[in-house]
């Protein structure tokens, strides 16, 4: 892991958040914490908390949270279960609704008191339990994960050129969104475990190594290997936290992808900069409420088509209401060895959108909004959306529909009024020359895997998911998905101006090829045993695929079986108790 030219990138932010910090209250229960894998079953818990109306203050565009920060949001739910236990004792409320309310917190129950036990010692940090706590906190075996799929679902790469800009990357969306998990068409078996520890306030580390037998079908080469999923260490100090290494974290409104940045690739390397709980800004700028503010600079490896190209990017998302959320990100790739030359300057430049780029050949840029909405009256309903824009948007048909991505979502977290059922839909719609590039011939990748969504560009796609909570130890979910992926060749008019290429008009098609459709069926049982210190995980996937890579008649059937089984062993081997 490396980051070339960091230095200079961060002195205009750290001179930013110099002044910034001295803005942020500094915490009465302040510690450094690691981050919660942005995989793990607690945001689905913090939908539940959210939508039954007891977080008010909370930022979900930026993820992963913090374990801190999770604490904060469990703390604040406890202090506001009396909005729903003040009308259950109240003689004025009518014997129907107290049914209601009570089959609400009976649903509640189990879910605060497994966040109280894993969220103990950050709990306790904020004086929401009693308990000691101490300048360190050791966690030799957090979790250990085992399991074993077997797949048959051929990995894809996507056609390189469109001809109007270039992308290698590959795609199985059956086995896609793992967080740059490489399971093979074939059998794969895996073990992975977490470590991670906090010395003084100010300072924690997290490790998870993943190991993998992969046992590919005929045709398919195994993969056998070990990986650092994450290694990583913060700093902390008055709510602002610094990040450096390797970690999983995204942009975005949905539950898994964001069209920017998402869980699909592997972690990035990097170094991040960010406030960690929500603050509000002093004096008549209260009335904007809470906000959440990141900058980081990631190294992308050497398998790019300049190795070691970066992306260095922002996010600023605002809370003004506390059932309205609106953030604004930019992010660019540049750099890289034997990549078009460009000024620091023009580097710097580069990270503001409202700059006229005469040298955008030298680095490609996304920036856009995403915002959540929220209807408490409809038990807690969400309507969310992202729009990406693939380099400055203007107000011409090829920048508002052919050169933009879209993300449209409906969440019912209460589909019923305990909220134990949940929906989800969302529709996702990539422009023609996105994720592409004429110069970055990669594309918007790491490693071969999209950086956002894996859908691809010039693509859509519509996905429903459905979860219900049997009983406190059973959660069974069904997730359906259509695809159209398009390898229509295209074209655009150019004209030289002052000895530069400029595009002119809107994008026409020269080539109609075949368009490759999925239809996908994914179902999932989790079972909690031994006091939610066991989580065992069954999932079975189809998947038909017609015009598989782009070629028409080639049509296919994928499927997936997977098990896996996760310990919590910190309960036992944390230090100290």
């Amino acid at each position: 892991m490396r980051f070339p030219r960091i230095r200079r990138y961060f002195l205009v932010f750290f001179c930013v958040w110099g002044i910034a910090s001295g803005l942020l209250p500094t915490s009465l229960f302040g510690q450094a914490s690691v981050n919660v894998p942005v995989s793990d079953p607690v945001y689905r818990d913090i939908d539940k908390l959210v939508a039954h109306g007891l977080v008010d203050k909370i930022i979900m565009g930026q993820r992963p949270f913090s374990r801190r920060e999770v604490a904060r949001i469990v703390k604040e739910a406890m202090v506001h279960l009396s909005r729903i236990e003040a009308p259950l004792q109240s003689a004025d409320t009518a014997l129907e609704q107290k049914e209601k309310l009570q089959a609400r917190l009976d649903y509640l129950a189990p879910i605060l008191a497994r966040l109280k036990r894993e969220y103990r010692e950050e709990l306790i940090q904020w004086g929401a339990l009693e308990g000691e706590t101490k300048w360190y906190s050791l966690h030799p075996i957090d979790k250990v994960e085992a399991g074993v799929a077997v797949a048959a679902s051929t990995a894809e790469a996507l056609p390189f050129s469109n001809g109007i800009g270039e992308i290698d990357a590959v795609i199985n969306p059956l086995l896609d969104d793992r967080q740059g998990r490489h399971l093979v068409n074939g059998s794969n078996l895996w073990l992975e475990t977490s470590h991670w520890l906090r010395a003084s306030n100010h300072f924690a580390m997290y490790l998870r190594p993943r190991f993998q037998l992969g046992i590919g079908r005929p045709g398919t080469p195994d993969e056998n290997r070990a990986d650092i999923l994450n290694l990583y260490g913060k700093f902390w100090v008055k709510n602002l936290e610094i990040e450096i290494g390797r970690d999983n974290f995204f942009y975005g409104q949905a539950a898994n992808a964001g069209l920017m940045l998402s869980n699909n690739p592997r972690g990035l390397d990097f170094a991040k900069i960010s406030n960690d709980s929500p603050f509000i800004f002093p004096w008549v700028f209260k009335y904007l409420g809470a906000h959440k503010i990141s900058f980081f600079y990631a190294d992308l490896g050497p398998q790019q088509r300049f190795p070691h190209s970066y992306l260095a990017g922002y996010k600023w998302t605002l809370q003004p209401l506390s059932f309205f959320e609106l953030g604004a990100s930019l992010v660019t790739l540049s750099g890289g060895e034997g990549s078009p030359p460009n000024s620091f300057g023009n580097r710097v430049e580069d990270l503001f959108p409202v700059v006229n780029r005469a040298f955008n050949e030298a680095s490609n840029r996304m920036g856009g909004v995403d915002g959540r909405f929220r209807i408490p009256p409809l038990r807690g309903a969400e309507i969310y959306f992202e729009a990406i824009w693939d380099d400055t948007p203007g107000l011409n048909y090829r920048d508002l529909w052919q050169d933009v991505g879209y993300q449209f979502g409906l969440y019912l977290p209460r589909l019923t009024n305990s909220g134990n059922v949940d929906f989800r839909l969302d529709y996702q719609r990539t422009g023609v020359r996105f994720y592409r590039h004429g110069q970055f011939t990669s594309g918007w990748t790491l490693n071969r895997f999209i950086l956002g969504n894996d859908l691809g560009p010039n693509a859509f796609g519509i996905y429903a998911t459905a979860r219900w909570d049997i009983n406190p130890q059973n959660l069974l979910s069904f997730q359906a998905a259509f695809e159209n992926r398009s390898s229509d060749i295209w074209a655009i008019n150019t004209v030289v101006i002052d000895g530069k290429n400029n595009l002119v008009g809107d994008f026409f098609k020269v080539v109609d090829n075949p368009d490759e459709r999925r239809y996908r069926l994914v179902s999932e049982w989790q079972h909690r045993l031994l006091s939610d210190a066991m989580l065992l995980r069954v999932r079975a996937g189809y998947e038909r695929a017609t015009a598989f890579n782009f070629v028409a008649g080639n049509d296919r059937n994928n499927f997936l079986g997977e098990v896996s089984v996760q310990l919590d062993l910190d309960r036992w081997t944390r230090f100290p108790r």
